[in-house]
């Protein structure tokens, strides 16, 4: 159990670093067309569901370890 413990603590630690990074970076470089921001826009909520998916599953197995 701690190597899966283990296994989602570094993926939220990595989860985190690509949001700090990335949100930024597609902010930044977002083009002046509407379909272009909504491309960036999907970009962030598809990071920011990812991220939020690894807090609940990191909880939840580190309440079963």
């Amino acid at each position: 159990m701690q190597a899966v413990n283990f296994f989602f603590v570094n993926a939220l630690l990595f989860a985190s670093l690509i949001a700090v990074v990335g949100v930024p970076v597609l902010y930044v470089t977002q083009p002046s067309t509407e379909d272009g921001q909504k491309e960036s826009r999907r970009k962030i909520y598809s990071i920011a569901a990812v991220w939020l998916v690894l807090v609940f599953a990191t909880g939840i197995v580190s309440a079963l370890v």
